[in-house]
């Protein structure tokens, strides 16, 4: 059966701009997302319009904004997924730089009429942070569309002088609303600075496992990746072996 009409598909997204990543990540996302899922997967990949997607993969073109490019902005083309007329319905949506790293199928679980996204990492350091990290998000983009127009009445060069990327724009609009949920802080991590050598303590600035490279916690699902290092450039073995390598189609 086709996956985009099987009864038990769920849809997911990610976006590829410009050559900050390969298409290896793509590929990889796709892998990790079937092998720690019982769900058929759909993986709607958005992206520039020359780019060849494969066929088990549903292909949305991005429209090109002038000037926004690369690492940083190239963030802002998430919002294009808030446009429902690319897709209409539940929708999770990854950064390339995830690794799953165990079973996700509570995702699929959550209240579909919510808007779901992580509570953003510097709230470790500053518990009184409330903005979002857009790595990982949840939504029904039919429901959610008024984000996307809302985006269509602001200028988005003065948004990105406004705000440091889209997740602080998706903040300021969802955040504090009856309708929006964190994601469980205790199935998410952030391999920097929750992983990495056991972590780190975020007062003495010490590692609480140092020399012991990845050490992930029972029951964790997500290692988000921000900023350097990617996957690719460690070689241990606890992260290449969920970065899948086999091709699954």
């Amino acid at each position: 059966m086709n996956l985009r009409t099987h009864p038990l598909a769920v849809d997911c997204a990610c976006v590829i701009h410009g050559d900050y990543y390969d298409w290896l990540y793509v590929e990889r996302l796709y892998n990790m997302l079937q092998v720690n899922s019982s769900r058929h997967i759909n993986l709607h990949v958005y992206t520039e319009e020359h780019r060849d997607v494969p066929s088990y993969m549903i292909k949305h073109t991005l429209t090109e904004w002038p000037n926004i490019a690369g690492p940083t902005r190239s963030w802002w083309y998430k919002m294009q997924m808030f446009n429902s007329e690319h897709f209409s319905g539940q929708l999770f949506y990854l950064d390339l730089d995830t690794v799953i790293v165990g079973n996700i199928d509570w995702i699929w679980d959550l209240d579909a009429t919510q808007f779901h996204a992580i509570h953003d990492f510097r709230r470790l350091w500053k518990p009184s942070w409330t903005g979002i990290n857009s790595s990982l998000m949840l939504w029904d983009t039919e429901k959610y569309h008024w984000i996307w127009e809302t985006f269509c009445n602001k200028d988005i060069n003065a948004l990105i002088k406004s705000f440091h990327g889209d997740q602080d724009f998706l903040s300021k609009l969802v955040v504090g609303t009856p309708e929006f949920s964190y994601l469980d802080n205790d199935l998410i991590k952030s391999w920097r600075w929750q992983a990495n050598n056991g972590g780190l303590n975020m007062k003495t600035r010490q590692y609480h496992k140092p020399g012991t490279g990845t050490v992930i916690e029972p029951g964790t699902s997500f290692l988000v990746f921000h900023g350097r290092p990617k996957p690719h450039d460690i070689a241990e073995p606890i992260i290449q072996q969920c970065w899948q390598i086999k091709k699954i189609v």
